[in-house]
């Protein structure tokens, strides 16, 4: 078995332990969770961002873009044509659904 030593501050350390004694397991055993998790996601297993930077956020639901572009394949009239047409309204960046009359 290999072992890993890294130098952090007392307190990060004492304010990790305390969660992990919460949780019942040792900072060691939290350690190697941590690392299978890196290792499973191929990086970090959460954001990492530069403090104080605000993300950009996605313009869209998936969920909704989703539902909308099943709608929008559905041909209920047989005509080859869909009666619903949806698009991402550049000013609001909000989903807008047309429906032909």
């Amino acid at each position: 078995m290999a072992m890993v030593t890294t130098r952090i501050d007392d307190e990060t350390k004492s304010e990790a332990e305390a969660v992990a004694n919460e949780i019942g397991i040792n900072l060691s055993t939290a350690i190697s969770v941590f690392l299978r998790q890196f290792i499973a996601n191929q990086g970090f297993p959460f954001e990492v961002v530069v403090p104080g930077k605000t993300r950009n956020k996605p313009i869209v639901n998936v969920q909704e873009l989703d539902e909308a572009v099943k709608r929008a394949i559905i041909n209920t009239s047989g005509s080859g044509a869909s009666p619903i047409f949806t698009y991402l309204d550049p000013e609001t960046n909000k989903l807008r659904t047309i429906k032909k009359e």
